[in-house]
């Protein structure tokens, strides 16, 4: 038993909607007994904190765990802003076993306004097969050495083709998804696991603790082994298993399913599907991925099973046809069972959809850091969408005011996997009437997090009874200092640390 004190203890009330502060926290076998020091009796170890703050650890609700691992260092192409840069990094991408596999660029943010090509691929990695994955996942490009392996069926769609009818090597919406599992597949498992090793690692380093990993591509037979390798890490996994399927959920013992079932696409590639065209290619809604007969089957069939169903739904059509068929499958009201079904992303969603979500209790799994990354004047939402629209993404404030249950996320690599930089995006959205307050910012990256996850009764909160994942920080949020100020100086796992600066 451990009397830990010298610190600032946060825990949620749920009465209040807000944290409260105590002054210690009695820790035995991993859980926590009490936040009164006087109920530690006599000669129990105190452990001083050195005046830290202490939170419940934190989640990120949406995470690809092996990208993020594996697109660090030299395949990291995010920090290009023009074509060039771009080009430079694309050298520097080292070549194992034949196979250039890197990510994170986006053409949206470069200065040159250029568009992202298969010409550096071919110019420095011509023999291996290559290929350079969008921010958003959404598209690709690939090299020729890449298209000759993958052997794409040429009526795939999203194989661009030049004005000879020649694949360009840009591969979006089906075709893009094949190609990047089939790169996946054939990266060497050590590799796989290696990269999700980091990614961890990574986590932990910035107090996210419970991380909702998305899996998907692989065959039936193999998730159960995706879910051990996951499991036997150093956090707390939550595997969303990315297939409309509720029957796989209940044979891998998952309370949920789903997650990135997409509903659309995304607005970086201009694939998530909106019910007006783009203001920058008005022959464009994008599209949806599912017919509503087969979207309310895997609704009713997840609803009767008792499986949380979840789906990636971007534009304000995948979004309304996610919202249409839940209200036919659950009459507009709570589901009886409690389930706790979700959508990932919402990110255009209008003001009858958000009411919608919250009346049903569909949980709202959104990412703070898109509205940083591509919010504001001049940035991609105002380029994809024009200004008046642009204004009404990732709607944070609304949902809260509407009562919906929202969980934070950074979709990593996507974004930085940083739950203080998105509760920092939260309370700083670049429209103010969407700005959340920092409890509501901590709640939706702990207590909420916790509730989606089906683990409310066992960790998420500083509470007696409830594992000890803590998060201390060098200073406190909510005493004026900003989230994107604060250090993690150690993450915490059933009592113990996991990481120490």
């Amino acid at each position: 038993m451990q009397l830990l004190d010298g610190a600032r203890f946060y825990r949620f009330d749920a009465k209040t909607r807000r944290f409260v502060r105590g002054e210690a926290l009695i820790v035995d076998g991993g859980r926590i007994l009490s936040l009164d020091a006087r109920d530690a009796g006599v000669g129990v170890k105190r452990v001083d904190l050195g005046g830290a703050v202490v939170l419940p650890a934190f989640a990120d609700c949406h995470v690809h765990l092996t990208e993020v691992g594996y697109f660090l260092g030299a395949r990291d192409l995010s920090g290009a802003k023009s074509y060039d840069e771009f080009a430079t990094a694309i050298e520097r991408v080292p070549s194992e076993s034949g196979i250039v596999f890197a990510g994170g660029f986006d053409e949206s943010l470069w200065r040159d306004e250029r568009t992202a090509d298969a010409r550096p691929l071919e110019r420095f990695h011509a023999g291996a097969r290559a290929m350079l994955v969008r921010v958003d996942g959404h598209s690709c490009v690939v090299n020729r050495s890449a298209l000759e392996w993958l052997a794409l069926d040429p009526r795939s769609e999203g194989i661009e083709r030049d004005a000879q009818g020649l694949p360009t090597g840009r591969l979006a919406l089906a075709a893009n998804w094949t190609a990047q599992s089939r790169f996946q597949d054939a990266l060497p498992l050590a590799q796989r696991r290696e990269a999700e090793r980091r990614a961890v690692d990574l986590a932990l380093s910035r107090g996210a603790l419970h991380l909702h990993a998305q899996l998907y591509g692989f065959p039936r037979e193999q998730y159960a082994r995706e879910i051990e390798a996951l499991r036997a890490l150093p956090a707390k996994l939550y595997p969303k298993v990315c297939e409309p399927d509720p029957r796989l959920a209940i044979e891998l013992g998952l309370p949920f399913i789903g997650g990135d079932v997409f509903l659309d696409g995304s607005l970086g590639s201009r694939t998530a599907a909106m019910s007006h065209p783009y203001a920058d290619d008005p022959a464009t809604c994008g599209a949806l991925h599912y017919a509503d007969d087969e979207l309310l089957r895997f609704f009713s069939d997840s609803e009767s099973l008792g499986i949380a169903a979840g789906v990636h739904a971007i534009g304000d059509a995948a979004i309304e046809q996610c919202v249409r068929t839940w209200e036919r499958v659950l009459g507009g009201r709570p589901p009886p069972r409690g389930t706790r079904h979700f959508v990932e992303h919402f990110e255009c969603a209008r003001p009858e959809q958000i009411e919608a979500c919250a009346r049903m209790g569909i949980h709202l799994s959104m990412q703070p850091l898109f509205d940083a990354a591509w919010g504001g004047e001049g940035e991609m939402y105002e380029t994809r969408l024009g200004a008046e629209r642009s204004r009404t993404m990732n709607a944070l404030g609304s949902a809260a005011r509407a009562g919906a249950t929202i969980c934070g996320g950074d979709d990593a690599p996507v974004c930085a996997l940083d739950p203080l930089a998105g509760m920092q995006a939260a309370i700083e959205h670049h429209q103010a009437s969407e700005q959340l307050t920092p409890h509501e910012a901590v709640t939706a990256y702990t207590v909420a997090a916790a509730h989606l996850g089906y683990a409310e009764g066992q960790t998420g909160n500083l509470a007696p009874g409830l594992a000890a994942d803590l998060v201390l920080l060098d200073r406190d949020p909510f005493d004026g200092a900003a989230f994107a100020q604060c250090t993690v100086l150690e993450t915490w796992h059933d009592g113990r640390a996991v990481y120490r600066r």
